[in-house]
């Protein structure tokens, strides 16, 4: 029995990283930074008017230096792991087609054989896509610890209440509103680098 279709999507999922899908990951948590601009509704209940700003997190994450070190490191991460799983994929492939050129009787045998093989090949494969995935995980949680202040400092300078992400824009935006360029330079003074680390792998059920 060859490798299931589903079996090869698993190892494609686990070491292809789309650099572009990366900012979409950190996200403004919490409310705008505190400010005259962001008072409460008045006596009236009427709350202020919104005074917008725009972000692009994938813009920040791709050009800014740590954003780059992070795409760097995971395509790196993500190569070596492509490179592991397909060689022993086409190998346990190169086996299972040789059995089954084998006289039926002894072709199931020798499959059965293969199975715990072929069943730990889809375990790891998962497991490489979940510790991809959790290196990820983990790079931006801790990289947005650093872009949210920066947010909240650029928010309150500008006077804003309100940041939307730029490509929620229904209309093609004031440019002036949009302060993806701060967030980068002001990242860029802060943090150049990120060590992305591979957390252990933990057990996966077999793939079906």
């Amino acid at each position: 029995m060859a490798l299931s279709r589903n079996t090869l999507i698993i190892i494609a999922a686990a070491v292809l990283v789309v650099a572009g899908g990366i900012g979409a990951y950190f996200l403004l948590k919490g409310p705008a930074a505190e400010g005259p601009a962001t008072a409460a509704a008045d006596s009236r209940g009427i709350p202020p008017d919104p005074v917008i700003v725009l972000v692009s997190m994938d813009a920040v994450t791709q050009a800014s230096n740590v954003g780059q070190n992070i795409i760097t490191q995971i395509q790196a991460i993500a190569a070596q792991a492509k490179e592991e799983l397909t060689a022993e994929g086409q190998a346990l492939q190169r086996d299972e087609a040789a059995i089954g050129n084998l006289p039926a009787g002894e072709r199931s045998a020798r499959l059965e054989a293969l199975a715990p093989r072929r069943i730990a090949f889809q375990q790891k494969a998962q497991a490489k896509d979940a510790q991809l995935k959790a290196a990820f995980g983990n790079a931006r949680a801790d990289l947005g610890k650093v872009i949210e202040p920066i947010l909240r400092q650029i928010v309150t300078a500008r006077g804003a209440n309100l940041v939307m992400d730029r490509r929620a824009a229904s209309m093609l935006p004031d440019p002036r509103l949009d302060i993806s360029q701060e967030v980068v330079t002001a990242l860029n003074a802060k943090i150049q680098t990120y060590e992305v680390k591979m957390p252990p792998a933990q057990p996966v059920p077999a793939a079906q």
